[in-house]
């Protein structure tokens, strides 16, 4: 967390280079695939908001309870028992055995950003064009509301923030 689009690139090149394997950040469409993990609904656990205490970290009643703008928020209706981020595997995985593709940070993509998916790579490699000085981030985060925390939800954001509620995943080419 609290690292820039441009700080996750720099890590992945770095663990390339150590590694001799090749790093990166996901795709916006590797990223749903792992995140929906088969599922047609909004969240890889259904459609209910409030079961996402079981499997995911956002906007609840721990955030209400220990922190203070978030009694203003419209959480779900369940406690995860983490206000802020919790430990990685803090929650259920989903059907292909991922933790945390839902909530905790949002997760910083390789694309550039792209109001919707017209002209997006059919084969699922990331998008290079549109706003680069953006990138779509995915996932909501532990400050997000219920709408921000399903596997359709994507948000575009500066390449240079850093923000507590940012993280990255990486994927590694074989």
């Amino acid at each position: 967390m609290c690292v820039s689009w441009e700080d996750a690139n720099a890590y992945t090149r770095w663990l390339s280079q150590t590694t001799g394997k090749n790093y990166r950040l996901l795709s916006e469409a590797e990223w749903e695939y792992a995140a929906r993990a088969g599922a047609m609904t909004a969240r890889y656990w259904g459609n209910d908001a409030d079961r996402s205490c079981e499997h995911a970290n956002g906007a609840d009643r721990a955030a209400a309870r220990q922190t203070p703008a978030a009694k203003q928020w419209e959480g779900a209706n369940c406690d995860d028992r983490h206000a802020y981020t919790a430990p990685v595997g803090s929650y259920r995985a989903n059907a292909f055995g991922v933790h945390d593709m839902l909530g905790n940070v949002g997760e910083w993509t390789q694309d550039c950003w792209n109001g919707d998916y017209k002209g997006a790579p059919a084969d699922g490699s990331a998008r290079g064009s549109g706003e680069c000085f953006m990138r779509a981030v995915r996932g909501g985060s532990w400050d997000d509301t219920p709408l921000g925390v399903r596997s359709a939800y994507r948000v575009g954001s500066p390449i240079v923030i850093r923000l507590y509620s940012r993280g990255f995943r990486v994927a590694r080419d074989d």
